[in-house]
């Protein structure tokens, strides 16, 4: 009998283990069995305001958990919260370990050709935010203004690239230096992520603070195995109903603070790919 090495042993386990995986993955639970067995299993970002986080009294909440409650009570069943990352979440979807996520997923073409996204319920933007009053529509309204972005970060980038004449930008190691810097008036603008707005006005107070405008915009949806159409369907179709009848604008009114806007019907192909650089 040959003798195998333990790496080697080892290896071969945790290839039949991922292969395992990956045929559960295969008969994952369709739209009728999530309905018998009564449980939605969804994966939600929870360390993510205003995304996904535990409130004041340890109660878990967000606009992504909110949502996916509300699928699961128009489905008729009961929503189980698994919290993912950002690095693990896709993972988790395909191996089977949720059923859907709802994790601040943007649709992009490359995440496309792994998972099947339903029709989108928000949007994402990346934005420039100053104070009240501030007359900010482009580039070219920068002039004498200086402008915080965190290094390195797509707005950097569009930033350092548009260069507008008499602007001073000045870089900081993360978001949260950023948007110190506004508060404390060391900039009068910044770029970041449009639901800093509201926490924003947390620490500044109500009213002192806006967006600007939008340098990038990102379409969220939830993502399916791509075997599980009939589910996709089914969100895609609580979706436009939550649309028409208001309540998906009101929820996302109530945790981004801002109106929804218009949206791409699907969650595939190039019309549900995200606007970039419009500002430009």
């Amino acid at each position: 009998m040959p003798k195998f090495s333990r790496r080697r042993v080892l290896r071969a386990a945790a290839g039949a283990a991922t292969l395992s995986l990956l045929a559960r993955a295969a008969r994952a639970d369709t739209l009728q069995d999530i309905r018998k067995s009564g449980v939605l299993k969804a994966g939600c970002q929870v360390v993510q305001v205003p995304w996904g986080f535990s409130d004041d009294k340890g109660v878990l909440t967000g606009f992504d958990v909110e949502f996916v409650r509300l699928f699961a009570a128009d489905l008729g069943v009961k929503a189980e919260i698994s919290p993912v990352t950002s690095s693990n979440r896709v993972a988790a979807l395909l191996t089977g370990q949720v059923d859907m996520l709802a994790a601040v997923m943007g649709i992009f073409a490359d995440r496309q050709k792994v998972v099947l996204f339903a029709r989108p319920y928000c949007v994402n933007d990346t934005v420039f935010i100053g104070k009240v009053g501030q007359t900010v529509k482009g580039w070219s309204d920068m002039t004498g203004l200086r402008v915080g972005v965190p290094r390195g970060t797509p707005q950097d980038i569009a930033l350092t690239k548009a260069a507008p004449k008499g602007a001073t930008i000045q870089r900081y190691d993360d978001d949260a230096n950023t948007v110190q810097a506004l508060i404390a008036n060391q900039v009068d603008l910044i770029g970041g992520a449009s639901t800093q707005v509201r926490n924003i006005a947390h620490v500044a107070g109500d009213g002192k603070f806006e967006q600007k405008f939008v340098l990038a915009r990102a379409y969220n949806a939830a993502a399916f195995r791509p075997s599980e159409r009939a589910l996709a369907d089914a969100c895609s179709a609580f979706v436009a109903n939550s649309l028409a009848n208001g309540s998906l604008p009101a929820l996302f009114d109530r945790w981004i603070g801002t109106s929804l806007p218009d949206m791409p019907a699907t969650g595939e192909g190039d019309a549900a790919l995200p606007i970039s650089m419009t500002a430009l």
